[in-house]
């Protein structure tokens, strides 16, 4: 049986208020796969509460909306002004969320379906303009994405992994205390910008720690010329130091935002008799000694 697969960005970045093209490649199941064009496909578009925003089926052969490029090329532009959904007023992009793009493929008759999942994040000026000062700290070597199967090479970081990087990191700062807590990237005070990029370099480094774990060469050898590579360590290590740090950071910037109180309340020996007596009718007697 004929099976496909598909190969696409996990996840996506859209600037607020603009449109930006979604795209997917299918692949045969040659080796090495080629691009191939499927018999029928549906993209369902999900918000993270289950509603569907927008569905097509059978785009292949006559598209609405999710465009046939080239061999096994299909896109979708999310937020094109020209679109239904979004006329006369943008809808689609206009507010800061997420979306579920779903794709579902067919090949030849008698092939396996196959499903493609990408995460679509609509994301604030705010927050597009952290990562650019983000990656110049965390991919000091340039590292880039190469998502061809012929080629593939996931060493760098994309948009969308230095934004998931970044959320991860403000989940850190949130976990600790005193309040008070940041709901999104827009609400953090840039103030304290260098250490939620701390807070996501951490996750991004414990990322890369799990695949120094799964490509380290701890020893080879061949007719006396050894090599070793060994990446983990120092990442663990670099990743322990920072952690350690982090955790007293992030205490001590919290407390900038923590107000004093302008009250004192102290309560005395006899303060739970007063409040009895206090919240007791008039007249009350208690034990014919105290009266209300």
């Amino acid at each position: 049986m004929a099976k496909l697969s598909a190969t696409a960005q996990p996840y996506e970045l859209i600037l607020k208020n603009t449109s930006q093209r979604v795209d997917i490649t299918v692949f045969d199941d040659q080796d090495p796969p080629e691009p191939v064009d499927a018999e029928s496909g549906t993209l369902r578009v999900l918000r993270l509460n289950d509603n569907v925003v927008y569905q097509e089926s059978d785009f292949v052969g006559s598209p609405q909306r999710v465009v046939n490029s080239g061999t096994g090329k299909y896109y979708i532009e999310w937020g094109d002004d020209s679109a239904t959904a979004n006329t006369p007023t943008q809808t689609e992009t206009n507010t800061a969320r997420t979306y579920l793009f779903h794709w579902q493929f067919v090949g030849v008759s008698g092939s396996e379906q196959i499903n493609a999942l990408q995460t679509v994040d609509v994301v604030t000026a705010k927050s597009m303009s952290l990562l650019g000062a983000f990656r110049a700290q965390i991919d000091k070597a340039c590292k880039e994405v190469d998502t061809d199967p012929s080629n593939l090479c996931p060493l760098g970081y994309s948009d969308g992994d230095l934004y998931r990087y970044l959320c991860g990191g403000l989940s850190l700062i949130n976990a600790e205390q005193p309040y008070p807590t940041f709901a999104t990237l827009d609400n953090y005070p840039m103030l304290f910008s260098q250490l939620l990029f701390d807070a996501g370099l951490i996750v991004g480094i414990n990322a890369q720690t799990l695949f120094a774990i799964d490509t380290d060469v701890a020893q080879w050898n061949d007719q006396g010329n050894s090599w070793v590579l060994t990446h983990q360590p120092m990442l663990a290590s670099f990743n322990n130091a920072l952690a350690a740090q982090l955790e007293r950071r992030v205490k001590s910037m919290k407390l900038h935002l923590v107000r004093s109180g302008v009250q004192h309340v102290q309560a005395s020996t006899n303060y739970r008799l007063q409040t009895l007596i206090s919240a007791a009718p008039s007249g009350s007697v208690f034990r014919n000694m105290f009266v209300a």
